[in-house]
């Protein structure tokens, strides 16, 4: 009987504290915990991005594909990214053509590119394109060129999908964080950078 009478539980005032402590602990932590998951989501986008530029022109510099491409699709609530090479033979062929004599960074599915589809990854981000674009390397840097929307360009921007679908190029634009910039050269280099939220920074 003693025993019993010993026994405690909450009260009402008690669990109503605790409710509340929790409540705003999580009111708190929230916005940071969705900050930190876009901007997580984002940089592993930019890191399989530049892993794919990287890896496609390291078969282009062991000579597996002398001529290869990076082809950039916005999809509905997604982008796709896919690269591509060519044997030397096609490459060789191409360039012997009486008409032509030259390569073409052209997008196409099949057909020119050999149907060798080196790597695909579609990721639930933002890029700063609305339609398909893609840049094209060679082994010496002798054939480059850029097609479509990224005609010109040196670089492709990611950002989150929550804050835009086509992310904006600049701060005055609306560039917010999390963005990422995937930056490439004629010979191949690649190099990515963070938006801090007023400069782009390497990392």
């Amino acid at each position: 009987m003693r025993q019993e009478q010993d026994i405690k539980g909450f009260t009402i005032l008690e669990l109503l504290v605790v409710i509340t402590i929790v409540a705003i602990v999580s009111a708190v932590g929230y916005p940071n915990f969705m900050e930190w998951r876009k901007d997580r989501e984002v940089r592993a986008a930019a890191e399989k991005v530049a892993s794919m530029l990287t890896g496609i022109n390291t078969q282009a510099q062991k000579g597996y594909f002398p001529f290869v491409q990076f082809e950039v699709t916005p999809l509905k609530g997604s982008v796709r990214f896919k690269s591509k090479g060519m044997n030397q033979d096609t490459m060789s062929n191409k360039l012997n053509q009486a008409s032509t004599k030259t390569l073409d960074c052209t997008i196409t599915n099949s057909g020119y590119w050999d149907n060798h589809l080196v790597d695909i990854y579609t990721g639930e981000v933002g890029v700063h394109i609305t339609g398909s674009g893609a840049v094209c390397f060679s082994k010496d840097g002798s054939y480059y060129e850029t097609l479509g929307k990224i005609a010109g360009d040196v670089s492709i921007i990611l950002c989150s999908r929550s804050n835009s679908s086509v992310c904006p190029t600049t701060k005055a634009d609306g560039l917010i964080k999390p963005a990422y910039m995937i930056v490439w050269s004629r010979f191949a280099n690649i190099e990515k950078h963070r938006w801090s939220g007023d400069a782009w920074t390497r990392q």
